[in-house]
């Protein structure tokens, strides 16, 4: 994908940091049919890189860093049953201290319905994803939020062309004459949705719908300056430590 930095200015005066991260390939009971190569794995993460370079971030992975767990019951993740939250429990239960970010690679998610998410504990990419995805879910990981032109009967359709007012830190003017700002967003790396153009991190925030979250829980969407750039970006994210009571 073309990459279309918006503040390179920035980026060129920002010191390059490095998050760690845990890799485990799931494979099943008995060690065979992993879900992914390592090639596989580190080829993701070369791909994401090259969007994270737009804030000077990078995700670290070596094929001695690679692990594999024998979870048969783990390479499909359903997000949709009631017993993820026992799922969370156990793929959380990794050694403590072992990595700032846990990345598990599955075979699927939702029956494909998904290719990666991102709780509190893991991270999950699919087989079938490739880099944006690591590099959406990082951002995920780093505080951002996912930002949509409409969803759940909220929409930014009438929003008309681009304007400084919906992307203050970024604006600049020079985009193409009769640019629509809901055609904007699907450039931007955090659009919901996995689209051809996506791969921008802007400087700042951005207008659209998104779905705020308290207290760990997803509100009703709305309409609003979203967190989808540098601004509100944490380069260096730690997925918590599953603490057993």
């Amino acid at each position: 994908m073309k990459q279309k930095c918006l503040h390179s200015l920035v980026i060129a005066m920002l010191m390059c940091n490095t998050a760690f991260s845990g890799v485990y390939i799931v494979c099943d009971d008995d060690g065979g049919n992993p879900a992914v190569t390592k090639e596989h794995a580190i080829a993701v993460f070369t791909e994401a890189n090259r969007y994270l370079r737009q804030v000077a971030a990078t995700l670290d992975i070596t094929a001695d860093s690679i692990q594999y767990t024998n979870r048969t019951a783990w390479k499909v993740v359903n997000t949709t049953t009631n017993n993820f939250p026992l799922r969370i429990r156990n793929m959380g239960r990794v050694p403590k201290g072992d990595s700032h970010l846990r990345i598990f690679f599955v075979d699927s998610i939702n029956n494909s319905n998904r290719i990666g998410f991102n709780c509190d504990y893991f991270m999950v990419i699919a087989k079938n994803a490739t880099g944006v995805v690591l590099a959406h879910e990082f951002c995920h990981a780093g505080g951002l939020r996912d930002i949509y032109a409409q969803r759940d009967g909220v929409s930014i359709a009438d929003a008309g062309v681009v304007k400084e007012e919906y992307m203050p830190k970024d604006w600049s003017g020079y985009y193409p004459s009769g640019l629509l700002h809901t055609n904007l967003i699907t450039r931007l790396l955090m659009y919901g949705y996995l689209h051809p153009d996506m791969g921008d991190i802007p400087g700042g925030r951005v207008y659209g719908v998104y779905r705020p979250r308290v207290n760990g829980r997803l509100l009703p969407p709305v309409k609003d300056m979203v967190p989808v750039g540098l601004q509100d970006l944490n380069r260096q994210p730690k997925h918590l430590d599953f603490i057993l009571f």
